[in-house]
């Protein structure tokens, strides 16, 4: 997982989007996994905690566990939301306070919206923001939290998209699934750093359409890679 530093304009323009809805429970939440979800929410917890504030993390993605760097510290004791259990079972991992579903029991109890909210409510009495690392959105799995559960306790979804990844029609859908699962409060993070830069992509339309210019096509793609400041990633 990449961080991104807390000083980046990106990181700030989030967290005036969170400041502006008031919003203390934030999900954040992919596609289809592997767009950089789980990276910004620990780059906003770590922009948070730098402007002094409280953050818990809760790893609520069964597929693709929230890690940095090295493993999670091993967790022995069985937790759950319905109970103080969760409080108990935070740890402080890379200098970020971590709930994760290691060790969850009563599984299904936690897809109960009621309980769930409750469970966030006693948190918020210890913490300025809850950061919810959530499994993709249109991906499904008997482990997975399902996004009605989060319909109480969200103040605001974060969906991220990887332009070169997604497609509008991914898109389109899981912002429906959310609206129907009611929540409110939903905004796209567009992602580039899985886009070629502009000139791999000019030189690849190019190629594709060699057999009808052959020539030109040609003088171009020649032209293009002289601008070495077209291949410089985003």
């Amino acid at each position: 997982m990449k961080l991104i530093p807390v000083q980046y304009q990106e990181l700030e323009e989030v967290c005036n989007e969170i400041n502006s809805h008031q919003a203390r429970c934030i999900t954040f939440m992919s596609l289809s996994g592997e767009e950089g979800s789980s990276s910004l929410c620990a780059s906003i917890a770590r922009r948070l905690n730098a402007q002094g504030a409280k953050v818990l993390i809760i790893d609520l993605n069964p597929l693709h566990p929230f890690q940095i760097g090295n493993s999670l510290p091993s967790l022995s004791n069985e937790w759950c939301f319905s109970d103080i259990s969760c409080q108990l079972n935070i740890v402080k991992y890379q200098h970020v306070d971590l709930l994760t579903m290691q060790n969850l029991s009563e599984t299904e109890s936690v897809k109960n919206k009621q309980i769930l909210n409750d469970g966030i409510d006693r948190l918020k009495q210890e913490y300025d923001y809850i950061l919810l690392d959530m499994s993709p959105a249109l991906k499904r799995n008997r482990g997975n939290v399902p996004l009605h559960a989060l319909s109480l306790c969200s103040d605001l979804t974060l969906l991220t998209v990887a332009l070169g990844v997604n497609d509008e029609e991914s898109l389109c859908s899981a912002v429906k699934n959310l609206k129907h699962a009611a929540h409110k409060h939903i905004r796209i993070i567009i992602g580039q750093h899985k886009f070629a830069p502009l000139g791999v992509r000019m030189i690849a339309s190019l190629k594709a359409r060699q057999h009808k210019w052959p020539r030109l096509t040609r003088f171009l793609i020649n032209k293009i890679n002289r601008q070495q400041w077209l291949f410089h990633p985003y």
